[in-house]
């Protein structure tokens, strides 16, 4: 088995619950690539949740369909975009956004990063969750530019996560939504 089906099958479930993902939660996944995160999400939240996972990669996105066509997961609806300014979700509709191995795209000091921020802070629910996992950037500005945003840091998870398809130990961020 290789240590991609480890994660989705068993180590993802583990992290992302730790993460803060229940039962009947609406996920928002920023750029999923192949699904890493979001098919662990989907065995999570249930038939009573859903997972949006956004994405521009076309090749990327077919093979994430590929894989919640095997799980037979059918609480996973694709938005195939690049992130420009917006987010086409509703606000307050998500409980937790996953910013997961996506700063090498985001970096803490563009401004691009805001407008996402500030996406992120609209979609959520009041108290929401946004899940951060800070590879690829400059970690001391990307707390600062997510703290600045609205949020507040709730706490550090570590454990078992997957980076370029290879079981790491690492830690995320859980940030809050402060009601403005």
């Amino acid at each position: 088995m290789s240590e991609t089906d480890k994660w989705v099958n068993k180590y993802g479930v583990i992290f992302l619950r730790q993460a803060g993902i229940k039962k009947g939660d609406i996920v928002f996944d920023c750029c999923c690539g192949e699904g890493n995160y979001t098919i662990p999400a989907a065995k999570i939240s249930g038939s009573n949740g859903t997972v949006y996972a956004m994405d521009m990669n076309k090749d990327k996105l077919d093979r994430l369909r590929e894989k919640f066509y095997l799980e037979n997961l059918k609480n996973i609806n694709i938005i195939e975009l690049e992130f420009d300014r917006s987010v086409p979700l509703a606000d307050g509709s998500v409980d937790i956004v996953l910013l997961y191995d996506i700063f090498w795209y985001f970096s803490a000091y563009d401004e691009k990063l805001k407008l996402l921020l500030e996406e992120s802070y609209r979609i959520l629910k009041d108290y929401g969750l946004i899940s951060v996992y800070p590879e690829h950037t400059d970690s001391g500005k990307l707390k600062q530019v997510i703290l600045n945003s609205g949020f507040k840091l709730d706490r550090e998870i570590s454990g078992i996560i997957i980076h370029e398809h290879r079981l790491q130990k690492k830690y995320v961020w859980n940030f809050s939504k402060i009601l403005k």
